[in-house]
């Protein structure tokens, strides 16, 4: 994919917008943490339908699980605690990208990327465990759309190896490192730069898999 003048200026737009948001995250500024949290999403809808040489069947669902991210976003940035209706929205949207990515390909089963994928997803459901209490099943369940998708999203760049492909797997595996860091800081232990480094990898995640259309 070359990188044209429309995808600097995507990019440059979803940067300060991402920005934005996180300043008023840190800063108090609730203006700026309401407004630019889902238009940084939003920003990322745009370049992907801009990104797409045809709009179809996997364009219209990476699009549909990036609005559906987008509700997510929205429920979990309201002031009253909207957790379980956030999670349902990442959820479904999830679900949206593992039935995109299992699109055009021979679905194979590589255990050098199942086991690790599994192994890390066990272990850190297990140190999690504790602290999950009426959470334990809709976390598990959670982690494991996720783990299933960061898995067809490996498959699909081995059966592909192309760079939208790729795109998608780097997206995934993002997305899963920044949903682990959203539970941990949620449920295990709270840290100061959580919020930062869960938004940064979130639209990190977003962006990689709205390239995977082009």
């Amino acid at each position: 994919m070359e990188f044209t003048a429309a995808i600097m200026m995507g990019t440059i737009i979803i940067s300060v917008s991402g920005f934005l948001h996180l300043y008023g995250a840190y800063q108090d500024r609730k203006w700026l943490f309401y407004l630019f949290k889902p238009v940084t999403t939003l920003s990322i809808v745009v370049l992907c339908w801009s990104l797409a040489p045809t709009i179809d069947d996997y364009v219209w669902l990476i699009l549909l699980g990036l609005l559906l991210s987008t509700l997510g976003d929205i429920f979990l940035m309201l002031p009253k605690d909207r957790f379980i209706p956030g999670l349902l929205s990442f959820l479904l949207a999830h679900v949206v990208y593992i039935i995109a990515f299992s699109m055009r390909i021979d679905l194979t089963y590589t255990w050098s990327l199942i086991l690790p994928l599994s192994v890390i997803a066990i272990i850190y459901l297990k140190m999690l465990w504790p602290s999950l209490a009426e959470m334990k099943i809709p976390v598990f369940v959670y982690m494991s759309i996720i783990v299933v998708m960061a898995w067809i999203s490996g498959e699909r760049y081995f059966s592909l190896s192309d760079s939208a492909s790729l795109y998608a797997f780097i997206g995934a595996i993002i997305f899963l490192f920044s949903d682990a860091t959203l539970a941990f800081d949620r449920f295990k232990q709270q840290f100061h730069s959580a919020y930062a480094v869960i938004i940064v990898s979130y639209y990190l995640a977003q962006y990689f898999i709205a390239l995977s259309v082009s």
